[in-house]
This record gives structure tokens, sequence and C-alpha cells, in this order.
């Protein structure tokens, strides 16, 4: 049985209206599955064939006990949330679904989908980042909002969207569960392109803790930088990327003086980061 997750949040966003067809009195009618089409700002872009299947089962056994939301969209419908539901019929065959009708706009729409599959935990990491970067592309989100609208913490929200600088093997590795979240992000420490690959490929054949990711990102940093860096600057430059949610680089010279380098996402970021330091 799935699971209901909007509640409020989708009442909230999307003001109801009277269905027009069948039955007014209902809060769902039954719409043909030929008029429906997916959603366009739907952020999952993979569908585990096997999750699909059981999910199919289950509506074969049960019928389907959540109806889908759709928006009008020309002739037809265009799926708003309930998308692995709809695939799920059609797998069965199944000719109509019960469906609740709602006026959303883009914006509304691409936010639902978000947080139906954030709360499903359906989308992969580098999926959640392509949505939030959406968010921020197309509706002028920012950082602060997308932290709030969605529950989370500003700094995850960063560091999710730092993912999108991956190497593209490793963010469809990502995407594969093959590498984690935490090791994904570890490999962002590396000094370039090439020691970030290199780890990745020890990851797949080694399987290395995220520990042991720090040590080989450490070991891929530049001799000289290496040489340098006493356990203390190390230990400094790993608090202070803790404490600021991003990539640090301590360099200490022999006189006792030498520079922090902080990276930032975007000028949103840089409020962020002020915030936390003052």
């Amino acid at each position: 049985m799935e699971r209901r997750v909007l509640g409020k949040g989708l009442d909230a966003l999307i003001p109801k209206r009277p269905v027009q067809e069948e039955s007014v009195d209902r809060e769902f009618t039954y719409l043909p599955t030929a008029r429906i089409r997916p959603g366009r700002f739907q952020p999952r872009r993979h569908m585990n064939r096997e999750a699909l299947e059981e999910l199919a089962q289950s509506i074969k056994q049960n019928g389907v006990l959540q109806p889908i939301v759709v928006r009008q969209a020309g002739e037809g419908y265009e799926i708003v949330a309930g998308g692995r539901r709809f695939e799920a019929a059609k797998m069965l065959g199944l000719s109509e679904i019960p469906a609740v009708i709602r006026s959303a706009s883009d914006k509304q729409t691409l936010v639902l989908a978000i947080i139906e599959n954030l709360q499903r935990a359906d989308l992969n990491p580098i999926e959640e980042a392509e949505a939030f970067k959406r968010l921020m592309d197309e509706f002028s989100f920012g950082l602060q909002q997308i932290a709030e609208f969605l529950g989370k913490d500003k700094t995850t929200v960063v560091n999710t969207l730092r993912l999108l600088k991956l190497p593209f093997e490793i963010k469809e590795a990502v995407k594969k569960g093959l590498v984690t979240r935490s090791q994904a992000r570890t490999i962002l420490g590396a000094e370039n392109k090439e020691a970030q690959a290199k780890i990745f490929r020890q990851i797949l054949s080694e399987g290395l803790t995220v520990r042991e990711i720090e040590q080989r990102v450490r070991k891929s940093a530049p001799r000289s930088a290496r040489q340098s860096q006493d356990p203390y600057v190390r230990k400094l430059e790993e608090q202070l990327q803790k404490l600021l949610g991003t990539k640090v680089r301590v360099s200490h010279r022999k006189n006792n003086t030498g520079r922090i380098q902080i990276e930032y996402y975007n000028l949103d970021d840089v409020d962020r980061i002020v915030r936390k330091l003052t």
C-alpha cells in the first residue's frame, strides 16, 4: 500500500476546484490513461523496474489506493504527482485511473513533484541536485528558499548542488548507486578531474570508505602542498569544511603566514558563508 505523503502541502500549494467530469460531489474522478501524459517537470529521470513491477502487482491486487494529481494540458492532462502509479497502471493495461484535477502553475508543478519524490526517497542525489538547480534557474529560488521549503538545512542543499561539478562518469555512478552521496562529496575535495577519476576507480575496485577516500584526496594534492601541510593544518582544514559546508583549502607558509581559500557555489552561497563566519 502506498503511503500518502503530500497531505496539506498539496492542498496549500494547489487550490481545489470542482471536478467537472462524472461527478461534482467527489474529490476525484476517473480519467482515461490515454489522455494523460507524464509531467514535464518530473525530477526523477529513472524508474526502478523492479519497484515498478511490485507497485503494479499491488495495484492489481488492491486497486489504485491513492489518486494521482493532474492538471489540464490542452485536450488532455499532465501529471503533477503520482508518476509511478500512472506508469504501473499503464503496465497493467488499465484504461482509466482515479485522478484529482488541480490548477497548478509550472512552478507549483515542479515543486510538488520534488516534494513528493523527496518524501518517498525516490530521487537519487544527482536528480535531487538537478531539481534544486531547476528551481534556481527556472523559478529564481534562492538557496534559503529551497532549504526552508523542503525542510532541509541550507548547507545540505549547497552540498547537494556541488555534486553537479563531478565528472559525468562519476555522476552516472552516483545515479546507479555505485557511489554514495558521502563518497561523492568527498571525491570533490580532490585537486582536479584527473585525481577525482583516479579515486573514483579506486572506490569501485577497492570499496573505499569515506575516511579512506579523504586520505586518498590528501595524497592527490601536489607534493609541495602535502609537505607544507602539517597535521594541525589538515585538522583545521577539515574543521572549516565541516563548519562552512564547502571545500576549504588552507595554505601555510614557513614564516607562519598563509591564506585560506573558501569555495562557494554562487552569490547566495557567499551570503550563507559570511553569515556562518560572522
